[in-house]
């Protein structure tokens, strides 16, 4: 089960780097159906596909949340690169002379 739910995490986070939300709903969807049908069929206990449907899906959102929020960091500039740029353009800015 725990295989399950780090392959689940890394694939979210994979899926949150490349694709939307509407990637994750589907998918969630997807995981949700497949435990119910593996229960529906007998292959395992209804608890144990219950807790194999949520688990993944959870691990899969918390994936994609920690991928929006490596992407955030890369998008984020540190002080010193935007106080030299906020110079640079001062400095370009030349007041017409009469």
């Amino acid at each position: 089960m725990s295989i399950v739910a780090s392959l689940s995490l890394l694939f979210g986070i994979v899926l949150g780097l490349r694709f939307n939300v509407r990637v994750l709903f589907a998918l969630c969807l997807v995981v949700i159906i497949a435990g119910i049908g593996t229960a529906l069929f007998g292959l395992a206990a209804v608890g144990d596909a219950a807790l194999f449907a949520v688990s993944t899906t959870v691990a899969l959102q918390v994936g994609y949340f920690v991928s929006m929020v490596i992407a955030a960091m890369n998008l984020t500039e540190s002080p010193a690169d935007v106080a030299t740029r906020e110079g640079e353009a001062r400095h370009r800015i030349e007041l017409p002379r009469t």
